[in-house]
């Protein structure tokens, strides 16, 4: 009993978590870290750990940036007013674990590998009615639509659709 009540004096304290180990429990363990080529959400939690979407939603469901700089929305320019094209700006000194810069062409390369029809992508739904992603500059992109998207928060935005 003594070694419990330890225990849960350690947690209360605040210590929880400290010691550099992470267990995620799950009924089965996840296959593989691209939540592209997997419908479960065992590899998208798994994968939410090492990559990361645009923009995701907080615990209230409102849209919150990640690797962008803020929402595109038509009153702040990052969005036509016909509703047809989209512009994220990604955040500066944003890098990937070897220390390359995360661009703007990481960014299509996403796009470009989930809309390829010969590549099976899990979250092609994602990319609905994308025409193209542009690569504007090293940080900015455009995503070019079919039709008016009045909610074009679907590519890249949520722990299905982070940049590769």
């Amino acid at each position: 009993m003594t070694l419990l009540s330890s225990s849960m004096a350690f947690a209360q304290e605040g210590e929880r978590g400290r010691d550099d180990q992470l267990n995620i429990i799950y009924w089965q363990a996840p296959s593989i870290l691209n939540p592209y080529l997997s419908g479960g959400v065992k590899e998208r939690d798994a994968s939410s750990m090492v990559l990361e979407p645009l923009a995701n939603a907080d615990e209230k469901g409102e849209l919150v940036p990640k690797l962008a700089v803020e929402i595109p929305t038509v009153e702040n320019g990052g969005m036509t007013e016909d509703l047809t094209a989209i512009t994220w700006k990604l955040k500066e000194g944003v890098t990937w674990s070897d220390g390359t810069p995360v661009t703007a062409d990481d960014v299509k390369f996403t796009a470009d590998y989930c809309m390829n029809p010969e590549g099976g992508c899990a979250q092609l739904s994602k990319f609905n009615d994308v025409k193209n992603v542009e690569v504007i500059d090293d940080r900015t992109i455009t995503i070019h639509f079919d039709e008016p998207k009045p909610y074009p928060y679907l590519p890249f935005v949520g722990a299905a659709s982070p940049i590769l």
